[in-house]
């Protein structure tokens, strides 16, 4: 090379740009950070192991900060009420318990729904808070399927309170006028207490009497207008005698026939005795010729003698004026 080539000719390629200075560019780099196979699958597993194991801690964290702010008796007092019930309660009614306690509002849940509980029209209540501070409550009521007529002490005025199918009493708060008076009364019982203490004997038997004419036979139970617990013995419900006297209402019956007055239910068979007043045609035994008297009594507990070895029951008319014919 001469010295006109080593000024203006083609140099030698003795450095060519950072390429040249990076040591990489020497080194091949086929080099995989994780390996292929079983190996590098369980690699990247343990790898997430520790992002899994953050989000799990931290989803039980906000569990358990949600429960405590449901659950805390120093939570702060709600902002509104979310209130729902199949009754007749209102979100007075509930207001009026919530803020009876000494911290209102911001009181336990338990306590809210031991107090709501407490009520006799209340079944039972479901009383949650949430994050935000509303307080959601829905109450589950009792069905009334009868009335009663008490006095809470001697001398108070008597009070029409409403009865429940398990035999509880309540006051019936939110219940309109004309549900009441639709209700059949319960009447001629025997009672200790008063008030939401009040017992009632027969009232065990008689309750659940009411609440299936109401469900499977609402067309009966509209024409009812009292039930009689006066031959009622309560827990010696299998005694000769034992029975519910239930009386019809005038307004439900044809007037070109002779009236149904009463039906007598025994107090140990009344749901055979139901299932088979729900079969007959009463107004058809009314009409028969021999029917000559101006109102009847329907007695369903006579029971047919004609076949000893497997006595049915058999419904029977008899005159209100004349006396029922003997059992044999």
């Amino acid at each position: 090379m001469g010295l006109f080539d080593s000024l203006f000719g083609r140099r030698r390629a003795a450095f060519r740009g950072q390429a040249d200075r990076d040591w990489r560019a020497l080194v091949p780099q086929d080099v995989r950070r994780v390996p292929s196979g079983e190996l590098g699958r369980k690699r990247i597993v343990r790898s997430k192991l520790p992002t899994v194991a953050a989000a799990l801690f931290f989803g039980v964290l906000v569990a358990l900060l949600w429960w405590a702010v449901d659950e805390s008796t120093a939570a702060a007092p709600a902002a509104k009420l979310r209130f729902q019930t199949d009754g007749f309660l209102s979100a007075d009614f509930v207001k009026k318990v919530v803020a009876a306690g000494p911290d209102g509002f911001a009181r336990d849940v338990r306590s809210i729904k031991a107090d709501l509980e407490a009520d006799n029209q209340v079944l039972a209540a479901d009383v949650r808070r949430r994050g935000d501070g509303t307080l959601e409550i829905g109450l589950r009521e009792r069905l009334a399927v009868a009335k009663i007529a008490s006095q809470s002490a001697k001398g108070a005025p008597i009070q029409v309170r409403l009865v429940a199918a398990d035999g509880q009493t309540f006051a019936g708060v939110g219940y309109p006028e004309q549900t009441i008076r639709i209700l059949p009364e319960i009447q001629d019982y025997r009672a200790t207490g008063a008030d939401d203490k009040l017992l009632i004997e027969g009232i065990e038997i008689a309750a659940p009497f009411l609440l299936t004419v109401r469900t499977t036979y609402p067309h009966l139970y509209k024409q009812w207008s009292a039930v009689s617990l006066r031959d009622c013995f309560g827990a010696q419900e299998d005694s000769p005698g034992s029975n519910l006297r239930v009386t019809v209402r005038p307004g439900t019956q044809p007037l070109d026939r002779p009236a149904l007055v009463e039906i007598v239910f025994s107090t140990a068979n009344w749901r055979n005795e139901l299932t088979l007043l729900g079969r007959i045609n009463v107004d058809e035994l009314l009409r028969r010729p021999g029917a000559t008297a101006s109102a009847y009594v329907l007695k369903m507990s006579i029971q047919n003698r004609t076949n000893a070895a497997s006595p049915v029951p058999e419904p029977r008319l008899v005159p209100v004026n004349a006396a029922p014919a003997p059992l044999r």
